[in-house]
């Protein structure tokens, strides 16, 4: 019989303690606002806009993208360099040279140069496809190795390429 007392309490207070909470809220009408509903609806004017030559300013883009036209050909190699634009660039190494990348091996299909890259990468290589044209326009896709700080390092990444391979590597200039 306490059980079921303290059930009949316990639930007594709750029903009250909601009632002191909501039933205020249910008969206080002197704070909440009364939305008006406007009898028309506004009439607004559109807005004129500046003329053209207001809102955007003159620029020489369309210069920019005709002189960037110029430097690249159909294909999208670069018409000085020869080098596809936005691979890295390998050039011949020299005595400025800072940094530095392993030339693996040179393929005139490139689905012989992604294959070659793979093994390079399964070989735990970071390598990667420069693609560039020779003086007679062939593309040439270069497999490389790199980019390497040390030309030390290049040249011991060079030698295990070269015997684990069975491949000529030589080292190279590499501008990212």
């Amino acid at each position: 019989m306490q059980e079921r007392t303290r059930y009949r309490i316990s639930g007594s207070l709750f029903l009250i303690a909601l009632a002191v909470i909501f039933l205020p809220m249910l008969f206080d009408d002197q704070d909440r606002p009364i939305a008006a509903i406007p009898a028309e609806p506004e009439q607004t004017t559109p807005k004129q806009l500046p003329p053209y030559e207001e809102v955007v300013p003159s620029s020489d883009v369309v210069a920019r993208v005709e002189e960037l036209r110029s430097e690249v050909d159909s294909e999208g190699f670069s018409t000085s360099t020869k080098e596809r634009i936005g691979e890295p660039i390998l050039l011949t190494r020299s005595s400025e040279t800072e940094i530095w990348a392993v030339q693996a091996a040179s393929f005139a299909k490139v689905e012989n140069a992604r294959n070659f890259r793979q093994e390079l990468r399964d070989g735990g290589f970071e390598a990667f496809v420069s693609s560039a044209k020779n003086n007679g326009g062939t593309i040439m896709h270069r497999v490389a190795v790199g980019p390497m700080l040390k030309q030390s390092d290049a040249e011991e990444i060079a030698a295990t390429i070269g015997q684990r391979f069975d491949v000529a590597p030589q080292l190279v200039e590499m501008i990212p």
